[in-house]
């Protein structure tokens, strides 16, 4: 798959973060983690094309994973349900920066595309999106299948969990034509992933506005 169906197919961010700003006004500011994640989505796709078409897109990319993963944990503890715990939430951001740190910056690995942090902050996600799901289910006394969490607990699992996989197999295959075929299904996911974000996001039910009694 060339560039041009890769970034082409990137841009099916748009349909999320189209949504969510249009809905930005309405929705509770515990969901807007999530809309700034699209915003920088598209910034990075949009850059990567149009900047690095003919070079490695390494540099803004891996930039990309960290700020992807310090908002999707702001995100979780916008909820409230879990990472509530500042002590908790700190050493988990400290923890993973320094992960990136030292991949990216000691060992100068943001020019290139190393896959220990990548595979380390989507395995963390996905564990983080698993508690989430389970305190929902034990939780919530509405439809849950319509509840935007849930929708987005279930794509950030499906997602990151084949992100684990495609970046362990994409480094270890032994033929470029394995490695094409996962990244050609992995931009197909993406799609997807992004379709689903736009769904959860149709789904946040609007804010309160509480008017205070008359005296």
């Amino acid at each position: 798959m060339n560039r041009g169906v890769a970034f082409i197919l990137s841009l099916s961010i748009l349909i999320p973060m189209i949504t969510g700003l249009i809905r930005y006004g309405y929705i509770p500011v515990s969901y807007r983690p999530l809309i700034y994640l699209l915003i920088i989505g598209f910034l990075n796709e949009s850059i990567c094309y149009c900047f690095f078409y003919y070079t490695s897109n390494a540099v803004p990319t891996n930039i990309y994973f960290l700020l992807e993963f310090l908002l999707y944990t702001l995100q979780f503890r916008s909820w409230r349900n879990i990472l509530k715990h500042d002590w908790l939430y700190r050493l988990l951001l400290i923890g993973m920066v320094s992960v990136w740190v030292v991949e990216n910056v000691v060992f100068l690995k943001i020019i290139t595309f190393s896959p220990f942090f990548q595979v380390t902050y989507s395995f963390v996600l996905v564990l983080i999106a698993v508690n989430q799901l389970n305190w929902l289910i034990v939780n919530e006394r509405g439809n849950i299948l319509t509840n935007p969490i849930f929708i987005i607990c279930i794509n950030v699992i499906i997602f990151f969990s084949y992100k684990v996989l495609t970046e362990v197999f994409y480094y270890y295959a032994p033929q470029n034509l394995i490695k094409n075929n996962i990244f050609v299904l992995e931009a197909a996911i993406n799609v997807g992933y992004n379709l689903i974000l736009a769904t959860a996001i149709i789904c946040i039910p609007r804010k309160r506005n509480f008017t205070p009694p008359l005296a």
